[in-house]
This record gives structure tokens, sequence and C-alpha cells, in this order.
């Protein structure tokens, strides 16, 4: 059985690596069929076979009680010590047929805030440091024929991406490029810097997942959350608003289990702090 120490390694040298296990198999439906419905529920249809829940946890609270896990805390707070945050939730559905991302380099890229098309990104080359760790947690198997994410390992050591500079890859694919794959209720777990992008779902049945960025305490994530001052003078000047984010109530955030509310107090909306 590997131990926390064995997957900080393994994220250092390689980039990735899958926790298995984390959410029981008897709750994984349960939280399938939730993303399912909130999925459905949701005004923005399917783009080519994508769905996407942005914000999610303000608007289905199934996983939280995962999100901070003992072994993922564990990990993430050995890069990034106490008060981790997350940054962003997500659910994702890719139905049967969802191709693999196109163009030069097959749609391989970091996540933010790595990506060279950000207006808020860390410029390349960018130094050797972990800012985030992004996590996708598998509600249904992962496999190369359903669409698992594609990882080149290694690559979060390069000082820019594909977004950045397309010769880095010039095919549609990276020789060294390998599939990620679990089962249920386990969590791929990626330093957001390695190159990655979707594989094609080939299957007959969704792919479903949840995304969520866990984020140093001291990592500036004002930009991303609506009615700060550095997101609305962004959206302002853009004349659009990102939905990564959704702050939530404070009566949805005491409903979350003690232990996930540190890593959401950060887009709490309308507290009050009254001194004693």
């Amino acid at each position: 059985m590997s131990t926390i120490d064995d997957y900080v390694k393994r994220i250092q040298i390689e980039g990735w690596c899958v926790v298995n296990n984390v959410i029981p198999e008897h709750e994984v439906k349960k939280i399938k069929e939730s993303i399912i419905n909130t999925a459905t529920s949701q005004p923005e249809a399917p783009i080519n076979g994508r769905q996407a829940v942005r914000g999610l946890i303000a608007y289905d609270q199934s996983i939280a009680p995962y999100l901070s896990d003992d072994r993922i805390m564990a990990i993430n707070e050995a890069f990034f010590g106490h008060h981790v945050r997350i940054s962003m939730t997500t659910g994702v559905i890719l139905e049967p047929g969802y191709p693999r991302a196109e163009g030069n380099g097959g749609g391989l890229h970091s996540d933010y805030p790595f990506g060279q098309g950000y207006d808020f990104r860390v410029p390349a080359p960018y130094p050797d440091a972990p800012l985030l760790l992004t996590s996708l947690w598998m509600l249904t198997p992962f496999t190369k024929k359903n669409g698992g994410t594609v990882l080149v390992p290694g690559s979060h050591k390069a000082e820019n991406n594909p977004t950045g500079n397309s010769r880095l890859v010039l095919e549609s694919t990276h020789p060294s490029e390998i599939q990620a794959e679990g089962d249920p209720g386990s969590v791929l777990l990626f330093d957001s810097r390695i190159w990655h992008t979707n594989g094609a779902n080939k299957s007959n049945t969704n792919r479903i997942a949840v995304i969520a960025r866990y984020a140093a305490w001291w990592f500036n994530l004002n930009n991303l959350i609506p009615g700060l001052s550095d997101y609305e003078i962004e959206a302002a000047e853009k004349g659009t608003r990102a939905d990564d984010v959704v702050p939530i109530t404070s009566e949805l955030y005491e409903q979350l289990p003690d232990k996930t509310k540190p890593l959401f107090r950060h887009i709490i909306i309308g507290t009050k702090i009254l001194s004693s």
C-alpha cells in the first residue's frame, strides 16, 4: 500500500499519482447521480458532448465530505503547508463520442495560472515550484477507451507548456504521454503545471468526474471570485463574467462538514464578523 511519502514523491518526480478508494463504493453511485441531476438542472447545455457544472460546490455538496479526505489533505499539505484552499470545483460529464482536443499539441496544456493565454498568469519561463494541485474525482472508471486524462509525465518540470510555445509538441500527440486509469472512487492528483488534456471517449457510456483544484494559502485567488475588486475590474474590462467560482452563502457554508469548511471559507459572501 502506498504511503503519503510515496504519493508526494511520485508527484515531485512524475507530476501525478492516483489515490485509490477515497470515496467508498456505496457512496460513489449517490454522488454520481447527484452530479447528473445537478448538470441536468443547469441552463448550460452540453457543448459538443461535454457538460460542465462550474462553481459546483455552490449547487451540489454531495462530494464535500471527501474533499477533505485525510490522504488528499496530507499530500496537499506536504506541498503547501496548512490552510490549503480549494480554488474551484467543476462537475464534468464527457458523453460517448466526445473527442480529444484538436490542434497542434493535441490540446495539451497546463492549468491556471500556467496557461499562457490567461491575463493573470505566471509568465514563462516559470519557476520550478508547485502552486496548485489539480484533482479529478472518478465517479465512473477512467480508462483509455472512455477518455481517461492524458498526461505527459515529468512535464511539470518544464519552463513552459504548449499554450505558450506550440513547438514543444509538434504532432497531435506527445511521444511520452500516458492515460490515467482508475476505478470509481479513486482520485487523480497532479501538479497543475503538468501537460495534460482529456482523452477521446470512444466508449458507449459517460465518463463522469469532479475537478477540484487545491491551492496554497498564500496563492492569490481574488481575480477568480465574483464580488472582489480584482474580479470585477477584469470582468468590466472584458465584458464577460467567468463562472469558474460561484460564491457560497454563510448558510450553505455551515452545512458543509467541519473538516471541509476551511477549504471554502474564502468564497463566503454576506458574512459580517463582529468583534466581541
